[in-house]
């Protein structure tokens, strides 16, 4: 009798402690995840054949978090002042807020910008804060002043459209296109109208090749519809276009007409989805 109470009791203090211990790892889960995700952006851009320096002051990161895809402040769904405002604006870290020469991170060159933790759900738009300190530099070594008309109260705005899933991680591209994004007004003003474009690291095809001679201080160019991009080929004459679409793209090498070099086009090249295209070595003759 003795032995089959002490085995009931063994029993029920077996399932007190199995309850306790899945209770503990149900709170242990739910610390661990609460409904986050991790995301990352980088900074890159498109060269600017006019302009030796485009410098920004980044101050800050901010994105938008909802529970539907909005298109903007004229957007129904959002309203910034409205108390019950649907939009929960994140401020990420920023890696080192300050000053980032646009120029320096082209033809695959990227730094870290901002990350952190934020709510899972869906993006709509990325808000970088903008400081007093953007500058321009021409090719004569002159500084102007880079106007941000608006990007220093309510952020420089840019749509990115994604579902964030939590317990994931994400990391996506700011893209700057330095050559459309600076206005000259005339008066040696400058003011910058942004033209980014934003995609997921590893996301899309890549297409990339060489450029010789060095001699021919040319520039090549990548058109498909509406979309054109430019790439500047470094000293060893190496380009490279990520994050683009698939598709037929057309293929310009632009030589320096001082040079003498001729042109060299490949009017339709075949980029297929997350795949590299390497069309090689392009050598430009006079």
């Amino acid at each position: 009798m003795k032995r089959k109470n002490f085995k009931i009791l063994l029993s029920v203090f077996s399932a007190l402690a199995l309850l306790i211990f899945a209770a503990g790892c149900t709170n242990e889960n739910e610390d661990f995840s609460g409904g986050k995700a991790q995301i990352q952006f980088e900074l890159t851009d498109a060269p600017s054949l006019d302009l030796a320096k485009v410098v920004i002051d980044i101050q800050g990161v901010k994105v938008g978090v909802a529970d539907e895809f909005y298109e903007g402040d004229d957007d129904p769904f959002y309203d910034e002042n409205d108390d019950v405002d649907e939009v929960e604006w994140v401020t990420l870290n920023i890696s080192k807020p300050g000053l980032y020469n646009l120029l320096d991170y082209r033809n695959g060159e990227m730094i870290a910008l901002a990350g952190g933790e934020i709510p899972a759900g869906k993006i709509s738009q990325v808000r970088l804060l903008l400081g007093s300190g953007s500058y321009v530099e021409t090719m004569d070594g002159k500084e102007y002043p880079l106007k941000t008309p608006s990007a220093q109260t309510s952020g420089l705005k840019f749509s990115l459209h994604e579902t964030l899933l939590a317990d994931k991680m994400y990391k996506f591209i700011i893209d700057f296109d330095a050559a459309r994004s600076v206005v000259a007004a005339g008066n040696n003003k400058y003011i910058l109208n942004p033209v980014i474009r934003t995609y997921a690291k590893d996301w899309g095809a890549t297409l990339r090749g060489f450029v010789l001679p060095p001699e021919a201080n040319a520039f090549v160019q990548l058109t498909k519809a509406t979309d054109t991009l430019i790439s500047l080929p470094e000293e060893n004459g190496k380009f490279l276009f990520p994050g683009i679409d698939e598709g037929m793209w057309k293929l310009e090498v632009i030589a320096d007409t001082a040079t003498e070099y001729t042109n060299f086009v490949l009017e339709s090249v075949p980029v297929d989805k997350d795949q590299i295209k390497d069309v090689g070595t392009i050598t430009l003759v006079k």
